[in-house]
């Protein structure tokens, strides 16, 4: 889940990056259920650094 403010500048990037992390680390791999949760170190790396390159890009976080 992702809540931002559609207004916010690199969202619509950000969302799509998180697509395709997704994309690249669950969807394709053979052993991913649909519903289960993501047991993957890659995707929680990735995921982690592409929050915090968005955070470095614009004003997420609180009281934005």
């Amino acid at each position: 889940v992702v809540l931002a403010d559609p207004r916010q500048a690199g969202i619509d990037a950000l969302l799509r990056k998180i697509y395709e992390i997704y994309s690249d680390f669950a969807l394709k791999n053979p052993f991913y259920s649909l519903e289960m949760p993501i047991r993957c170190e890659l995707f929680d790396q990735n995921l982690k650094l592409a929050l915090e390159v968005a955070e470095k890009a614009g004003p997420f976080g609180p009281g934005s």
